[in-house]
């Protein structure tokens, strides 16, 4: 086992209290592991004055807090997670059933809506569109309503 060299302790105290004497340079000169204590010690003494913080640490109260709302958020966020997949759910049904209603009566709901003149009005009151299309179009609308109020509310 290496001993370390006895003159160490002082080169270490002469680092940081900066008072070489000359004896003690000399053999910091000749010493490795003098010198390296000698290099080391300079480091972390400049290291230990420099404060790059630019603010001071919040209080270690304040960090708690914040921990803990945080942890409740999380613990919301998961709740809520099965929620936000059936409102997501809900959303391509909806879009789903409004583009097949669409797709299903195109040709009739042109024609009807370029159709809309005083005396077409009066004829197709004869011939309604079909029952089952109406029923489709008011639950399709209520549910789209329904969705929209639902996301209007629950951002708050």
């Amino acid at each position: 086992m290496i001993e370390p060299c006895r003159h160490e302790p002082h080169v270490r105290r002469a680092t940081v209290e900066n008072q070489w004497t000359d004896a003690l340079r000399e053999h910091v000169a000749s010493c490795a592991d003098c010198a390296a204590a000698a290099a080391a010690g300079t480091f972390m003494t400049r290291l230990s004055r420099f404060d790059e913080r630019p603010r001071k640490l919040p209080d270690a109260s304040v960090v708690w807090l914040k921990a803990q709302l945080f942890r409740g958020s999380v613990i919301a966020d998961r709740a809520a997670r099965p929620l936000n997949i059936v409102q997501m759910l809900a959303y391509t049904v909806v879009a789903g059933g409004w583009a097949a209603v669409l797709t299903w009566k195109w040709n009739d709901l042109q024609h009807w809506l370029l159709g809309f003149t005083p005396t077409q009005m009066v004829q197709r009151m004869s011939s309604p569109l079909s029952a089952t299309f109406l029923l489709t179009v008011v639950i399709l609308a209520t549910m789209t309503v329904i969705l929209g109020l639902h996301t209007i509310l629950a951002e708050d």
